[in-house]
């Protein structure tokens, strides 16, 4: 005999009641519902056999690999949402806890001493991050605690901080796609044009999952390609996209239109694509603000001149890789964040989620791509050194190096390395 779950049993009476032709009679006990039966109805039972066997079996219960439920769990989501990405039931997952050894816990142990200095170190990288923020800060780092612990310990650390973020609230406006994938919001920042720093974004419409971050020294198409193509080999290719009319996108535009056709490409004004430009705000607070002044008093001092390349490739050696590592930080913690409209789901748990629609309602189009190119830095800039001098540099002057002066120290140090070389060729 089957033993079937209450989902399963509901299912196969609702499955029963539609293929019988029973629904207009279900309340009416004094009408004889119609005897014709559907043939579906014995498929309908076929494949609730097959589900129950494969699923709910103990061998079923083997399909599942421990490293697969680990990275579910990861996700910090609920038991019932992590079994529904897994396609079992909830005791079936309890089960398979008990299987493999897995023990969950909700919130890390950890005391308040080790956790300001955990708050403190985020909020040195990031100064501008909120609550909410910091919290997918933390969660990107493996730590989950009370919100209200997360909530004191900014009161400690960051006081003046929580006062000046209550005076900025932001105005939401309402905005609604069917699923993952469905369109990606793809647009530049260029809050550090002036020192030729350009960061390129795309964000997942349905999720907000960022699907690429990262700074780059030009605004080129074949730049915003390359990211666009590594995100396509990581996530799945998007059913439309939406930027503005800057030409660093056609390269993106010619792709999308070959492989979705003419509508999957959107256009329109940076103000009215909403999703990238509600992010390009925290961008600018978690980015821009932390590394703009920094470079403009190098200018003020006297040290960095915009006209020279060399100083520019200084300026460039040293930041263009710090930039990245505060952007990688950034998308990770923003990733992480809690979405109070999703409850508070996560970008990071809300993908996998709705995953399962995405293929629902377009079964025949392919989410992957097999290959992902090499994101090494192929562009074509001003280098002033030959290729055993700049191993060199690299090996003297790790751009990582810290200096305890905002970086300035370190610019100042290649700036006379690279004269050195230069003086004595």
């Amino acid at each position: 005999m089957l033993n079937l779950n209450v989902t399963e049993t509901k299912y196969l009476a609702n499955m029963q009641i539609y293929c019988t032709g029973q629904r207009k009679y279900q309340n009416k006990a004094s009408r004889k519902p119609p005897a014709k039966v559907c043939r579906s109805w014995s498929g309908c039972v076929s494949a609730l056999l097959s589900r129950s066997l494969s699923t709910d079996g103990y061998q079923g219960r083997l399909q599942i690999s421990k490293e697969e439920l680990e990275n579910v769990l990861s996700l910090k989501t609920s038991f019932t949402e992590a079994a529904s990405i897994l396609s079992i039931s909830r005791p079936t997952l309890y089960k398979l806890l008990q299987d493999y050894n897995i023990s969950v816990s909700k919130f890390n142990v950890i005391s308040d001493h080790e956790f300001d200095q955990i708050v403190s170190q985020i909020k040195t990288e990031h100064p501008h991050v909120g609550e909410v923020m910091l919290m997918g800060h933390l969660r990107s780092k493996n730590i989950v605690v009370q919100r209200w612990r997360v909530r004191e310990s900014l009161r400690r650390v960051d006081s003046a901080g929580v006062l000046s973020r209550r005076r900025t609230a932001v105005a939401r406006r309402v905005y609604s796609v069917p699923h993952p994938n469905f369109i990606w919001h793809i647009d530049g920042n260029h809050k550090l044009i002036r020192w030729k720093f350009v960061v390129h974004g795309a964000i997942d419409g349905y999720s907000r999952m960022l699907m690429f971050l990262q700074c780059s020294s030009n605004n080129r198409a074949e730049t915003v390609k390359a990211l666009f193509t590594a995100a396509v080999g990581q996530f799945g290719r998007p059913l439309h996209i939406r930027t503005d009319h800057g030409g660093e996108n056609a390269q993106i535009w010619e792709e999308m239109r070959a492989s979705r056709g003419e509508s999957s490409v959107l256009m329109g004004s940076s103000v009215h694509n909403q999703r990238i430009e509600r992010f390009n705000r925290d961008l600018n607070n978690n980015c821009s603000r932390i590394y703009a002044p920094i470079f403009y008093e190098l200018e003020s001092l006297g040290i960095l001149d915009l006209e020279n390349a060399t100083d520019l490739f200084c300026l460039h050696y040293v930041f263009l890789p710090r930039i990245n590592r505060t952007l990688k930080e950034f998308k990770a913690g923003y990733n992480n964040h809690s979405i109070s409209t999703e409850g508070n789901r996560t970008p990071i748990q809300l993908l996998p989620h709705g995953t399962h629609v995405f293929h629902r309602h377009n079964p025949e189009l392919s989410t992957a791509e097999v290959s992902i190119p090499s994101l090494s830095n192929s562009q074509s800039r001003f280098v002033p050194l030959n290729d055993s001098d700049l191993q060199e540099l690299y090996t003297s002057i790790h751009p990582f190096e810290e200096d305890n002066n905002n970086d300035k120290t370190l610019f100042q140090r290649t700036q006379q390395y690279i004269f050195n070389k230069l003086v004595n060729v």
